[in-house]
């Protein structure tokens, strides 16, 4: 009969005990319970029991994929273009473009160029009317206008002198009434046409406020229209909002753009892994925290940090191969950050299936009370 076994054998083999059982539950909360339950029934094991399970629960661990920093951009044309067919690719797969490049031109580019076109012509016409009209007659009109003036004036002088004269006659009754009246009427007539002659010189001359705005209105109109015609052109090209890689396109030259989409593009010199984190351990999840990243096709595992928590709890996306897993879980995305220097290794992986441990610092690892 074997000899019973001594106090520190047992609480040694109490303790592997506890550690198999927290390996089993495969969680912070089971390690907790099973460590309480045991420092409640031997109190000179809390302090060894009490390492072990801050051991052991300082890492959560969660599936998650692959995905550019800023995530995957699928781009298609700006609104207005529905129907339209690529009339340009100007990528590739796996071209690494800058912000803004062109990287598709549609259909109806050259239709938007000629409205354009026609629109700043119009402008340009409404302008040089606005300018024709702030400088008022042209030079030579003005003086050829005063000119006419002058001579009515002359006229005016000699139609005078005849009528005195007329009347003069008439008076020894030399004319008769009849001719006195005619030269009357020709003194009158010299008279008008010179006032005319006059208002027509101020009428030329002068600039009106009036006139200056109803061009000015002109000019708005044309340049509002130039600047839609520009932003219709503008329209009929697809452009990147952001630097990146061209990973898939769904589109090609002479193929209309469906749902899909033309291409997506993403940052893959800054890779990130987003972890699915249960929620229930997401409150000891933070920015900075240490985490490790392992991918199928990478040799090494990858460190990184978090850096940044989700604020959705949405269905578990990422499955694992455990046919009884929770595949109805509910979790939480946790970016987490890779090195710069393990980025190009991972850049062609977007999307692939990850396994993410993060490690939580003592005081994340303490139980809520």
């Amino acid at each position: 009969m074997s000899p019973a076994p001594t106090a520190p054998r047992r609480w040694r083999s109490m303790l592997l005990w506890c550690l198999a059982l927290v390996v089993t539950l495969g969680g912070f909360g089971g390690a907790a319970a099973v460590c309480q339950l045991q420092s409640e029934s031997v109190p000179h094991a809390n302090e060894s029991i009490a390492t072990a399970a801050a051991a052991v629960g300082r890492r959560v661990h969660a599936l998650g994929r692959l995905e550019p920093a800023g995530t995957v951009l699928r781009l298609s044309p700006p609104s207005g273009n529905e129907g339209a067919r690529v009339e340009r690719l100007m990528v590739r797969e796996g071209e690494d473009v800058p912000a803004g490049s062109v990287v598709a031109v549609l259909d109806n580019a050259e239709r938007r160029q000629a409205a354009c076109a026609e629109a700043e012509a119009r402008w340009h016409a409404a302008q040089a009317r606005l300018e024709q009209i702030r400088a008022g007659a042209k030079a030579g009109d003005i003086a050829a206008q005063r000119f006419a003036v002058e001579v009515l004036a002359e006229q005016i002088k000699v139609a005078r002198r005849e009528l005195k004269r007329a009347r003069d006659l008439h008076a020894k009754n030399v004319v008769t009434v009849e001719d006195l009246d005619a030269k009357q009427w020709a003194a009158d007539r010299v008279e008008l046409e010179h006032r005319r002659a006059l208002e027509l010189l101020k009428s030329i001359s002068e600039v009106r406020e009036t006139d200056v705005h109803v061009a000015e209105q002109e000019v708005a109109t044309a340049l509002a229209a130039v600047q839609r015609a520009r932003a219709e052109l503008a329209a009929s090209e697809v452009r990147t909002p952001a630097a990146g890689r061209i990973l898939k396109i769904h589109t090609r030259q002479g193929e209309r753009i469906g749902d899909r989409g033309l291409l997506e593009v993403g940052d893959v010199l800054r890779m990130e892994a987003v972890a699915e984190i249960f929620e229930g351990d997401v409150i000891h999840i933070r920015p900075g925290l240490p985490a490790v990243v392992t991918v199928d096709s990478v040799a090494d595992p990858l460190p990184g940090e978090v850096a940044e928590v989700g604020h959705v709890v949405a269905r578990k996306a990422v499955l694992s191969n455990d046919p009884v897993s929770d595949t109805d879980a509910r979790v939480v995305e946790v970016r987490i950050r890779l090195r710069p220097a393990d980025c190009e290794r991972v850049a062609r992986l977007s999307n692939a299936r990850v396994e993410a441990q993060i490690e939580l610092s003592a005081e994340e690892c303490r139980p809520n009370p």
